[in-house]
């Protein structure tokens, strides 16, 4: 049984995913399986993936249904005493398992693990900011500082699913990350074993502002009966994301419309945010 299970759902993304799956190959921990899951590719993905030649190597097709469904489907399928997520277009240094194997071994096999990652631009990288342990359960309802970039106990994998709603185009890692915070504590390392690579065809270059609200409609929806929660965290943090979406889609009606909303929550929220000056440039610059 391997101790790690590398999860990748992926769909039409054959000219990326060979980068993502290569740094799994090049992990200095050897004792893991990865499992692809091709959530019903249209395009020469299971071709890409049938020339690698390695047995800890998976490949699963399903029924489109979306990164949630994907990722559950990878976990019924998985083996290891931990599972960990990995977007077909991201990386891991060869380090990153051997630092969590480390770090969990010394936490004493704990129900989840973070550690920091970079971002990967066409011109530039920049490391996230480092993260404070004991304020990491206030700072994660302000927003989702892990991305999908986490570790779970297999068990707890289980019995915490992403949600499957189609309809939660963004956001299905933060909703599920805060109900496990709910549970149980967020381990984190601030040590860069991993990078998400930045390019035109992430979510967030491209999902409209609806769905952004959609999404953070669903996601409150599914919190309502949670009191530790702090809602209206999340509800500022998904209404200016939409609005930066709204800037960058040049519906400037929308935009006017969304900072008002923002505003009206919390009048010095905008003003601390990085992603103000952002809304404004594109608003601006439209």
């Amino acid at each position: 049984m391997p101790f790690f299970s590398i999860i990748i759902p992926t769909y039409n993304r054959a000219d990326m995913i060979l980068s993502a799956i290569d740094s799994v190959l090049k992990q200095e921990f050897e004792d893991w399986e990865l499992i692809i899951v091709d959530d019903g590719s249209t395009d020469h993905t299971k071709l890409t993936v049938s020339g690698i030649v390695d047995n800890r190597v998976k490949y699963f097709w399903k029924e489109n249904g979306e990164r949630g469904a994907a990722r559950n489907y990878g976990v019924k399928h998985s083996k290891g005493d931990y599972v960990f997520f990995l977007d077909s277009d991201d990386l891991l240094y060869p380090k990153h398992l051997h630092h969590a194997w480390i770090q969990l071994k010394r936490l004493k096999q704990p129900e989840f693990f973070h550690s920091r990652y970079e971002e990967v631009f066409p011109d530039k990288t920049i490391q996230v900011e480092k993260l404070n342990q004991q304020k990491i359960w206030p700072t994660i309802q302000c927003q989702n500082k892990f991305a999908c970039q986490f570790f779970l106990r297999q068990d707890i994998a289980n019995d915490i699913p992403f949600s499957e709603n189609r309809q939660l185009a963004i956001g299905e890692d933060w909703l599920v990350i805060l109900k496990i915070g709910l549970k149980h504590t967020l381990n984190i390392s601030n040590e860069v074993h991993a990078a998400i690579v930045q390019h035109g065809e992430r979510s967030i270059q491209i999902i409209s502002a609806n769905s952004i609200l959609t999404s953070r409609n669903i996601i409150l929806a599914e919190l309502r009966n949670e009191s530790s929660i702090l809602k209206r965290r999340i509800y500022l943090e998904l209404t200016s994301l939409a609005a930066l979406s709204a800037s960058l889609h040049k519906e400037r009606l929308m935009v006017i419309k969304l900072l008002w909303q923002t505003n009206l929550k919390n009048p010095f929220y905008l003003i601390s945010r990085r992603r103000t000056f952002a809304i404004l440039k594109h608003f601006i610059g439209g």
